[in-house]
């Protein structure tokens, strides 16, 4: 009897060292450690009295050489009134060990178990039984600084699969040869002085390779650092705020090692911009990259190579271990980039947290994410720290609160009241869906004031991305349909400006609710009235935005001048203009000239506005540089010019205006505004130092209103940063424009 082959087994599909196995819904190692989705938790098991929509718990099983554990995992969206709503997994290590009577884990057990799992995650596919992946993965608990800590924080940046696709790891993996690694701070027997600081930064330029490890154990007397056994890690110079730092083990020298250290944090990168490059240790000689490249440009030399990862996972344990051990210290260092005080004194905090940016080896290979670590979940005012402090938050979320101040939510009428004006929009209706993330929710709103009433349709979308909450889309199409069904009668473009303007605000600052789901992080607007004509295919995105202090709040009700809303209209290079106005006259004739002369000639010369006094169009052109030594381009100069005002505009680039480059060039002595508001022409695009000047609502409608009229005859969306709100200016609020072309 014969027994039919089956044939060859199908080979799984790689990233890196992890062989993805979707049908066992299983990560294995190169080594044979893997990482398997056991489920999904009934909600009746999780913790705390009530289980939200928003958060679910997933068990997964890490098995290692010395030991299989369960791991609890909890798919969690984090709401963040600064900043997008992210879709994080958080591995809970308290929470977890407590449903086995654990109460910490041994280091070298957990060191295996905690790489073997976040690994995995971080490198996680989208499958159909875990949704979509996340943004981030979060951690909380585990070994810190010599001791198991419940209040330990750390999260990672998700891996590039089309990277990690394209590399097979075959071989095992290899940690840190000794994980207990101790990490001790040693400060200076004594200070360096100025002179002996500038003759230290001369030597290391000067230093061929085998010269380097004397003048590091020269340094270290003078200089505070860190050192464990072999390994020291020193400040070495300062280049543009930020410290260099020179690092030495048995094998290399390198001071490709960065470091912002400020009051918030230290976040570690490794750079190119090195004086003595790296080292090999052993020889005396260069460090031998895979696919290396050095060049000089100016006075620094640049070094281009890909670490092996031992060297990474050694970094690595400095950002783990021995920064933790730093003390503050006081003393001089020299500054690459200044002329004027090559050596000053500075002072270098203890971190409370640290961010290894793009440091961390993922699934074994050149792929790397960022980690974060952090031993408090305060808030702050960085992006690490206030991401942290809502991630590992586990209270319920903020249910029922408008985010702006001036506005008042009520929770039995779900209406959102402005205390300064009265106008009022409410949620009527929930046409269909649910307040889950997950679900997609539409409803009918309904905007209020002394002059009547207008419908609203609003959709939350669900989400579709781990990076941000579903948008709200509100549908201006939709709700005029729904107006004329309920029997309204129409209403003019100035009042339906004034619907829109107040509606977007309100919605943008919509609290989270149960019944409608999460607040939005961006909304969208189809349809509306635009250059005096009603247009199905327009598109107006808005971001929620709170990061800006306001130091101007609304004074009263928004009210659109009508002589805004009129239409403007390409002027046609082939064709002489006539305009009533001497002011706009003069522009006019000043395009004529350069278009005879071939001077400035694009398909974007200027807008007129229909009435013909009023004009918008490019003035001339700047050469800016990128930073730090870019090559030079050519950026447009606007000017918007009325019968009252003139206005120049300093953008970057075309389609992306920013109100801060807005320099007010003229008053018309006749004008309304004369005495309001005084001239401010001097404007540097690339400093910022200065005062700004801030249009006022008249004058900022004015030129927004020129600005998204260019849609009409480009296919390109126009940006526009700086943006009047119910709540007041707010100069980081920014809105796109455009015209959705079939």
């Amino acid at each position: 009897m014969s027994v039919k082959s089956f044939g060859q087994r199908q080979a799984s599909p790689v990233l890196g060292w992890w062989s993805v196995r979707e049908a066992e819904e299983r990560l294995v190692r190169s080594d044979g450690a893997s990482v398997r989705f056991l489920g999904f938790v009934n909600p009746d098991d999780e913790r705390g009295e009530e289980s939200s929509n928003d958060r679910r718990w997933m068990r997964f099983e890490a098995a290692a050489a010395n030991r299989t554990i369960e791991l609890f995992v909890q798919q969690r969206d984090v709401f963040n009134p600064s900043g997008s709503r992210l879709l994080i997994w958080r591995l809970d290590y308290a929470f977890s060990l407590q449903q086995f009577g654990i109460g910490a884990l041994d280091y070298e057990e957990w060191i295996e178990i905690d790489r073997l799992i976040c690994d995995a995650l971080v490198c996680w596919p989208q499958w159909e039984a875990t949704g979509l992946r996340p943004a981030l993965i979060a951690v909380n608990g585990g070994w810190h600084k010599g001791q198991w800590r419940k209040e330990c924080y750390r999260t990672f940046s998700m891996a590039y699969l089309d990277a990690l696709g394209r590399n097979a790891v075959l071989r095992s993996p290899v940690f840190s040869e000794e994980p207990t690694r101790r990490w001790c701070f040693l400060l200076p027997a004594r200070q360096a002085t100025v002179d002996e600081e500038i003759t230290t930064r001369e030597r290391f330029a000067a230093a061929k390779p085998e010269e380097v490890e004397n003048l590091v154990f020269g340094l270290l007397p003078h200089r505070p650092h860190l050192e464990s056994d072999d390994r020291v890690f020193v400040p070495l110079s300062q280049i543009r705020g930020r410290t260099v730092w020179l690092y030495m083990d048995d094998d290399i020298i390198t001071d490709r090692i960065s470091v912002y250290a400020q009051e918030d944090g230290w976040t570690f990168r490794i750079d190119n911009e090195v004086v003595v490059g790296t080292i090999d240790r052993r020889s005396g000689t260069a460090f031998k990259f895979d696919f290396p490249w050095e060049g000089v440009k100016g006075s620094l030399k640049r070094e281009f190579g890909n670490f092996p990862l031992v060297f990474l996972d050694r970094f690595r344990d400095l950002c783990d271990n021995a920064v933790w051990q730093w003390k503050e210290a006081r003393f001089y260092l020299c500054d690459r980039r200044s002329i004027k005080d090559p050596a000053k004194e500075i002072c270098i905090q203890p971190p409370k947290r640290v961010r290894a940016d793009k440091m961390v080896s993922a699934a074994g290979t050149a792929v790397r994410v960022d980690l974060v670590t952090a031993e408090e979940a305060l808030e702050g005012k960085s992006y690490d720290r206030d991401e942290i402090s809502y991630i590992f938050n586990d209270d319920p979320p903020f249910l029922n609160r408008p985010i702006w101040e001036q506005f008042e939510y009520q929770t039995e009428a779900s209406s959102l009241t402005d205390r300064t004006t009265g106008q009022k929009i409410e949620l009527r209706e929930i046409v269909s869906g649910s307040g889950k993330v997950t679900d997609e929710c539409q409803g009918v709103f309904c905007y209020r004031d002394g002059d009547g009433e207008y419908l609203l349709v609003v959709t939350r979308e669900s989400r579709k991305t781990s990076s941000a909450a579903g948008q709200w889309v509100l549908d201006h199409e939709a709700s005029r349909s729904k107006n004329r069904q309920s029997c309204r009668q129409s209403i003019p473009d100035v009042r339906w400006h004034e619907i829109a303007n107040f509606s977007r605000d309100a919605l943008l600052a919509w609290p989270e609710t149960a019944i409608f789901g999460a607040s939005p992080s961006t909304l969208l607007e189809t349809g509306g009235c635009f250059q005096g004509r009603w247009e199905p295919q327009l598109r107006r995105r808005q971001y929620a935005h709170l990061r800006t202090v306001q130091s101007d709040p609304s004074a009263g009700r928004d009210r659109v001048e009508a002589i805004a809303l009129q239409p403007w209209h390409a002027i046609d290079p082939d064709v002489d203009t006539e305009s009533s106005s001497s002011r706009v006259q003069a522009a006019l004739r000043k395009l004529s000239a350069r278009r005879a002369e071939k001077i400035n000639q694009t398909r974007r010369a200027g807008w007129l506005r229909a009435d013909g006094r009023a004009i918008f169009y490019l003035q001339d052109w700047q050469t800016l540089r990128a930073p730090p030594d870019g090559d030079a381009y050519q950026a447009p100069i606007f000017e918007y010019l009325d019968e009252d005002i003139t206005l120049r505009l300093y953008p970057k680039l075309f389609d992306e205006y920013e109100m801060e480059s807005l320099a007010l060039m003229e008053v018309n002595p006749a004008s309304v505004f004369y005495g309001e508001v005084e001239p401010l022409p001097a404007f540097s695009p690339i400093w910022h130092s200065q005062p700004r000047w801030r249009p006022t609502r008249e004058i900022w409608y004015r030129l927004v209103t020129a600005m998204e009229a260019q849609i009409e005859r480009t296919s390109e969306q126009v940006r526009i940063k700086g943006l009047y709100t119910a709540h007041g200016y707010d100069s980081a609020a920014a809105r796109t424009v455009w015209l959705e072309r079939s």
